[in-house]
């Protein structure tokens, strides 16, 4: 199979088109013409998946399509022998359940399939709009940055009317799954706005990459023996695990997509997924899920109990158990038209003289607190924070009070053995600790201190409350990729942002840095070094003494001031296969390495002979917070790491030294993060040129 992926603006045709609708004789010139040669848009990056790449493309009449292409290039040897025919199976599978639903207006309308180059591809709707996880940000939200009950329950019920659509098929279509960006609102018709106004969604189901058919007789798919799983933060526990035969009768069953969607729903409402964040990094989601019950979902105020006892009607371990797509469809829409509107509602709540009954968002019980703006906590309670420990608010006097965001947050940091930040702390403009929100409100100044306090903290999650205090992170204490702040750079404007927290060690041994950015694009090109070297890695490189001299020389003053200098652990030989080979430097600018973006490799995910990799690669460091939280993954393309230079995804240089090809080819070469998010199949020799992308800390 010919590689990909695909360029923009490349000229593609399908060597073999079959269609997914019948065609007249008298048409197929046309229909040829329509469809089978097409034209990459350079305008959309391709949306990329674990065995398949998306890119939008167009006719020769300008018309938009999705183009669905396999992925086949990422396999080689007996590994491509072995999986490859099972991805083309899927793949074909995965067509066959989208014919079925294609002409039902929540699902993409198919047109055909083909094959370009000997590579499989699907030829879809282009559907414009944004995937579900895009579009939250965008949804109404109350005073604590809560996304509201009516907006939750909307959603709810736009895409219960789509799975519902697809019952009346003669064949039962299962999604298997269903997760936020799996989940799109198309804006074509009816602008996002207008939809979130009338609480009513144009939802499209995409990826069926899991979907399921079930005839009459209920037997499994075309092919039963091709696995399929769901994503474990949403997925129910029967598709979670591949071993245990007696789940392999469950895999048909629609009560897959309701619990599915009842965990999207619920981390709507709770700004955390029922089991916590983290499934991913679980040895067993399945076993997570069979053995424990989700999180309660606390209902924000009395209005709001029958909205989460219906979500988490559908949460429940047996499928027997969980509410139906019919009765959940009737609940939320009984709770959405009750009367008394939810803003109403939360308003009333907010402005309680009680500050423990404000927004019903403090919750007390016998084993702790729930109080952390909406987000539930289960870690013990400090017998220092009591009931009035949220303290006074500092806001003007009012005939009505309720609690304020300032006094709300002091009084949670001092409760749990943080000091005050007050005097001494950053200007807070008069908005309270937990604004701004923007980093470019903030002086370099000002987030230095706050990056001492951070790393004053005496625990991981006390950082992470000073960091929420000021805005970094969200409620959930995740670091936002919409955060950056504007940093001049040799007289042009970028852009930098936060990727960790309290992670890199002081260089003089004292502590963490609190603070840790990264430039958010590429500064500029140029060769690791100038010229070939065989013995030594990133300690030798030149790029390492320029990034010191002639790109720190270009930061403002007020930065460059507060820059301080950490311990990196690096590959400073080169062509090794010993561990050793990894010492420590002292850095003020340095590179990524390759696990501090795509976290630790397994030793078995390389052949035998090449598990020295894994021991090296390994020792470079740690990843970091925000791209563990955005999911890159050590064998997968990452989104996050797809970088641009004058608006054009390009290389960038890792710091990381490939130990095996340095060996190989005799010259010392360097691990880059491709233009497709990949950060370990494009090693180049050190002389040549990819983007420079420094990290520093504050």
């Amino acid at each position: 199979m010919a590689p990909h992926p695909l360029q923009p603006h490349q000229l593609i045709e399908f060597s073999s088109f079959d269609t997914a609708f019948a065609v007249a004789p008298d048409e197929e010139e046309a229909t040829r013409r329509r469809y089978m040669t097409l034209l990459v848009d350079s305008q959309h990056a391709p949306r990329k998946g674990a065995s398949s790449t998306v890119y939008r493309v167009s006719n020769t009449e300008c018309s938009p399509f999705a183009l669905k292409v396999l992925k086949a290039d990422d396999l080689e040897g007996e590994e491509r022998e072995r999986l490859l025919p099972v991805r083309v199976r899927k793949f074909a599978e995965e067509y066959r359940a989208q014919t079925v639903v294609s002409h039902l207006s929540g699902f993409p309308k198919l047109y055909g399939y083909g094959v370009i180059e000997d590579v499989p591809a699907i030829l879809m709707e282009w559907v414009e709009g944004f995937t579900l996880n895009e579009a939250t940000p965008q949804f109404p939200a109350d005073i604590y940055g809560r996304i509201k009950g009516r907006t939750v329950a909307g959603i709810g019920m736009s895409v219960l009317n789509v799975l519902i659509s697809a019952k009346s098929l003669d064949e039962r279509f299962v999604h298997r799954d269903l997760s936020p960006r799996n989940i799109m609102l198309r804006t074509s018709q009816v602008p996002l706005e207008e939809q979130t106004a009338s609480n009513a969604f144009d939802i499209c189901l995409v990826d069926l990459g899991s979907a399921t058919i079930v005839t009459g007789d209920t037997s499994l798919t075309l092919v039963e023996n091709i696995w399929r799983n769901g994503t474990p933060d949403y997925a129910p526990p029967e598709m979670l695990a591949r071993d245990v035969p007696a789940l392999a009768a469950l895999r048909s069953s629609a009560s897959i997509d309701t619990y599915a969607l009842c965990s999207i729903l619920y981390e709507l409402y709770a700004q955390t997924t029922p089991y916590g964040r983290g499934m991913l990094l679980a040895a067993s989601p399945y076993r997570v899920k069979v053995d424990n019950d989700p999180m309660p979902l606390v209902p924000r105020s009395p209005r709001d109990e029958e909205l989460c006892a219906a979500i988490m009607a559908g949460l429940a371990r047996e499928q027997d158990q969980r509410i139906t797509a019919e009765d959940l469809l009737s609940r939320l829409s009984a709770w959405a038209g009750a009367p008394a509107s939810d803003d109403a509602e939360h308003h009333a709540a907010a402005t309680s003289g009680d500050p423990l009954e404000a927004g019903s968002h403090l919750t007390m019980n016998g084993a702790g607190i729930e109080a952390s703006l909406g987000q539930q906590d289960t870690a013990p309670v400090d017998d220092r924070l009591t009931s009035d420990g949220a303290g006074t608010s500092d806001a003007p006097a009012a005939s009505t009070r309720g609690i304020s965001r300032r006094s709300f947050v002091i009084g949670a940091l001092s409760g749990i053995g943080i000091t005050a930040l007050s005097g001494a702390a950053v200007i807070t403009r008069g908005f309270g600790l937990l604004e701004p929100k923007s980093l470019d409100t903030y002086t370099w100044a000002e987030l230095s201190d706050i990056s001492k306090q951070i790393a004053q903290a005496e625990t991981p999650s006390d950082a992470i409350e000073v960091a929420r205090s000021y805005g970094l992170v969200d409620q959930d204490g995740r670091l936002i990729s919409t955060q950056r702040k504007s940093v001049e750079y040799d007289g042009m404007p970028h852009e930098v942002q936060i990727v960790g927290i309290n992670h890199d060690e002081l260089a003089d041994g004292s502590g963490y840095a609190g603070l840790t950015f990264m430039f958010c694009e590429i500064l500029s090109t140029r060769p690791m070094n100038d010229t070939a070297y065989d013995d030594g890695g990133w300690e030798a490189s030149d790029m390492r003494a320029y990034l010191n001299t002639g790109v720190m020389d270009k930061l403002p003053a007020e930065l460059r001031e507060r820059i301080v200098p950490v311990r990196k652990y690096t590959n400073n030989v080169g062509g090794t296969e010993d561990p050793s080979c990894v010492t420590a430097t002292e850095e003020s600018l340095w590179l990524f390495s390759y696990c501090e973006l795509a976290g630790e490799r397994a030793r078995l995910s390389f052949n035998e002979g090449y598990r020295f990799l894994a021991d090296i690669l390994n020792s470079e460091g740690s990843q970091y917070e925000y791209f563990e939280q955005q999911n890159v993954m050590p064998q997968s393309n990452a989104d996050c790491l797809i970088r641009q230079l004058e608006d054009e995804a390009d290389y960038w240089w890792l710091r990381s030294a490939s130990p095996d090809v340095s060996l190989a080819d005799g010259i010392v070469t360097f691990n880059r993060v491709a233009p497709n998010g990949d950060p370990f199949h494009f090693a180049a020799a050190c002389t040549d040129t990819a983007g420079i992308l420094p990290g520093f800390c504050i």
